[in-house]
């Protein structure tokens, strides 16, 4: 008995020492590309090297020198970490030095938070060779405020406690009681008419608008304002451009001043009020862009359109604004 114990004993020792012989170590990722090497240099004061703090709107330029130890380089890319494809890619001709290449990417600082860039290679059959372990970082201060979840009541009859008046700058909405001495904070009013019967696009049977206290009529109630100051923010019509205004991508975004201004000037901003047509109505998913009496321009993303437990009606938006 002891004689079968001691052999079986044996076997799987043996078997054990099999499978540990056999056994491989899987590639390291860190020691399989180290014939590609990349150095970042300051040849300029936009140039980053490896961290930088920059404001919004900011030249950056990464010069860069990668070299190839063993075999030559085909393209050389440009790499936005968490983007695909790389933002730019070279291209190396029989004229160039295929195993050292120096170049300068140049951007403008449009997206507010960090940003990691690499350079990296690829060979002749277009497999990545390596970008030298190394990276280059860049911090875009915010110069825009982005407020969320804000209520604002929308009236169906004139009532003077009802929130229906918005202040971009405090972030509040206010009722026409509360309203007068922040007037010259707010900068729109909100308002709902019954939808034409059959609008497939009405939200709760009702169109809603919005509008500045500057408007000439007044398009909703007859409430005194004289003594209220009429602050004259103008608007967009409404776009159905949630996705851009919720965007993280680099391109067609608001994820910064220089953003949101850019994409406020491709429409015209020169409404007191929102149109009353089904095309104008403001939905679910809407954007309306607008400019502040200072100039500033920003975004309101109408979110979603309900009902709170007393049957009130109430829209909640986003807002994005420059500081």
């Amino acid at each position: 008995m002891k004689s079968i114990k001691f052999k079986m004993a044996f076997v799987l020792a043996g078997l054990m020492f099999s499978f540990s012989a056999c056994k491989k170590e899987a590639p390291n990722i860190y020691n399989m590309f180290n014939d590609v090497s990349v150095t970042f240099s300051a040849d300029h004061e936009y140039s980053i090297v490896d961290y930088k703090q920059v404001n919004d709107g900011d030249s950056i330029y990464i010069n860069y020198t990668i070299t190839s130890a063993k075999e030559d380089m085909s393209a050389v890319c440009i790499k936005w970490e968490g983007q695909d494809p790389p933002v730019a890619q070279i291209n190396l001709t029989d004229g160039d030095n295929k195993r050292s290449y120096t170049g300068v990417y140049k951007m403008r600082a449009d997206r507010a938070g960090e940003s990691k860039y690499r350079v990296y290679a690829l060979n002749k059959q277009a497999a990545y060779i390596g970008d030298g372990y190394k990276s280059v970082t860049f911090n875009v201060k915010p110069d825009f405020t982005f407020t969320t979840n804000r209520r604002i009541y929308v009236p169906v009859t004139e009532t003077n406690d009802v929130e229906s008046f918005y202040s971009i700058k405090r972030a509040k909405s206010f009722s026409y009681l509360n309203g007068q001495t922040a007037s010259a904070d707010i900068d729109f009013g909100i308002y709902a008419t019954v939808a034409p019967e059959g609008d497939r696009n009405a939200t709760l049977g009702l169109w809603f608008h919005i509008y500045s206290l500057s408007a000439d009529p007044l398009p909703f109630g007859s409430h005194d304002f004289s003594s209220w100051t009429k602050r004259a923010t103008l608007f967009s019509g409404q776009f159905g451009e949630a996705a851009t205004f919720n965007s993280n991508k680099l391109t067609g975004n608001l994820l910064s001043s220089v953003n949101i201004e850019k994409q406020a000037k491709t429409k015209t901003i020169n409404l007191k009020e929102t149109p009353k047509t089904s095309g104008g109505a403001i939905k679910p998913g809407s954007v309306v862009y607008f400019k502040t009496p200072e100039g500033k321009y920003g975004a309101i993303l109408f979110e979603t359109m309900s009902r709170d437990e007393n049957e009130k009606l109430f829209v909640v938006v986003n807002v994005k604004v420059q500081n």
